[in-house]
This record gives C-alpha cells, sequence and structure tokens, in this order.
C-alpha cells in the first residue's frame, strides 16, 4: 500500500461551554442522543483541525469521498441528578491516535468543577465502493493523516477486542423486537444509519424486552458498531450473552447481519 501523506499536527483539542437546556436534558441526566450527534460532529471538526482543513469534507488519496464511521462509543455519567435546566457545562474535547487508521476523542463534562459525563467515540474511516449501497461500505484513509499522540486509555484496544468476539457471536434466542427506522430521522447525510440512532434502538429493545417501569438514568454505555443497513430495512433487537444486539432483517424477514452490541449499566 502506499504511504498516506501526512501531516504533523500538535495536539488538537477544544473547550466549549453551553447553558443545558431540554434538548441536552432527559427525565434525568444528560440526553444521550443529543450528545451524541453533537460530539459526534466535534469529533469531525477535530480531524479536520488537525489537519488544517476548513470543513469536515474528507478524501481519500483516488479522490473518493470519505466518512469517519464510529466503531465503538462510550458514554459514562457519574452524577445524573447535578444537571438541571439552565447549568452551564463545560465541554473539554480532545482528538487522539487509537492505532493504525484509527481516532479517539474524549469528550469531558463538567458542572460547577465537577465531572458529570464523559464520552469515548472511535472511528475509521470508510466510502461506498458502490454509491448508494451500505453493504458496499469499505475501509480507507484520507489523503491526508493526522499525526497524533497515542489515547491515554485502552479504550480501543478492548473494543476492537470485544467486537472480535462478538461480531462472531450468534444468540439463538426467540425473543425480539421489530423496529422500522424512519429515513428521515434515523439516517445521515450520506445515507448511512446514524450511530446515534443505534442508541435509540438499543433503549427500545430493553423497553421492550425487559420488567416494565424500571426506567432508571445511564451510568455506562458501550456500543460496538459492526455495519449498516440499507434504507427500507428493519431491525430486530435481540438479548445476547452479556447485553443487546442489533440485526438487519430483510423485506422477507431474514436475519442477515448484526449490527452492533451494546452493554449499559444504570443507577
Amino acid at each position: 500500500m502506499t504511504a498516506q501523506p501526512r501531516t504533523a499536527s500538535k495536539q488538537v483539542s477544544r473547550r466549549s461551554h453551553m447553558s443545558l437546556g431540554m434538548a441536552q436534558l432527559a427525565f434525568r441526566g444528560l440526553a444521550e442522543d443529543w450528545w451524541l450527534k453533537h460530539l459526534g460532529d466535534v469529533h469531525w471538526q477535530l480531524i479536520a483541525d488537525s489537519v488544517g482543513q476548513n470543513t469536515t469534507v474528507f478524501k481519500d488519496r483516488a479522490g473518493r469521498h470519505t466518512y469517519a464511521a464510529f466503531c465503538a462509543t462510550e458514554f459514562e455519567q457519574t452524577h445524573p441528578d447535578d444537571v438541571g435546566l439552565g447549568e452551564i457545562v463545560d465541554v473539554s474535547s480532545t482528538l487522539w491516535s487509537a492505532g493504525l487508521y484509527r481516532l479517539q476523542s474524549i469528550h469531558s463534562l463538567k458542572v460547577a468543577d465537577v465531572t458529570v459525563a464523559t464520552f469515548r467515540l472511535n472511528s475509521t474511516f470508510v466510502y461506498h465502493e458502490k454509491g448508494g449501497v451500505n453493504a458496499s461500505i469499505s475501509r480507507t484513509m484520507p489523503y491526508l493523516v493526522p499525526v497524533l499522540d497515542p489515547a491515554p486509555d485502552h479504550f480501543a484496544t478492548n473494543t476492537s477486542a470485544a467486537a472480535r468476539e462478538y461480531r462472531g457471536e450468534r444468540n439463538e434466542t426467540t425473543d425480539s423486537v421489530l423496529i422500522h427506522p424512519c429515513i428521515g430521522s434515523d439516517f445521515n447525510a450520506v445515507g448511512l444509519l446514524y450511530f446515534p440512532s443505534f442508541t435509540r434502538f438499543f433503549e427500545q429493545t430493553e423497553r421492550a424486552l425487559g420488567p416494565p417501569n424500571s426506567w432508571s438514568p445511564v451510568r455506562l454505555r458501550q456500543v460496538l458498531y459492526f455495519c449498516n443497513i440499507e434504507r427500507g430495512d428493519s431491525i430486530a433487537g435481540r438479548p445476547s450473552s452479556d447485553g443487546l444486539e442489533l440485526w438487519s432483517v430483510t423485506r422477507e424477514g431474514a436475519y442477515t447481519r448484526k449490527l452492533a452490541h451494546c452493554e449499559t449499566e444504570r443507577f
């Protein structure tokens, strides 16, 4: 493989603050899906900053459009009852190297100098071999590759090992929840099922298969993403050996591919 042009980069970080409103908050604690969308965008912006780009549009050496696709995410919150309407949250975000062709961002959220949540997002770059066909997604690298310090934790290594284990695991359970994604709200601008939608589908699955009226805020959620679906396909949420998993379901009702695996701890 021809070496990609590399660009020297200092540590890429960003700090911001905002007043918490309805969009950023859940019934108790933070609105996980909103923060995944927001911080996913920050992740892309940090990549652009690291190579001196003004936009988050990336191309590989062949001139093909590439996208930072998430391999694993983690949401951990520690004080769900200490965040409320009007509170000021300080957000510190830093981009790191996470191994060969992978990048990781870590986002720390603080209220009154107390860490209330941490997000970890691990991504690789992909492109469509065939336009509009998500089964044709393949890995690539952008033309400019940032040179960054390695991540200060083992998140990427641990989730990569877990992904190898869970991707091939097949559970023969008959319990499942059929979910029909909405093209207008669950898919992103390049036609991929947007990664925050996975979290919402796991929530729906847990609610349908778990005991009634048992909801409590998330303490820790880790999601591993394996592949995507085609527009028009449905999803089956199912229990796994130690969590939940999502499968793609064709119009004929066949389970075809495992999409993601999730483990959740609650307060």
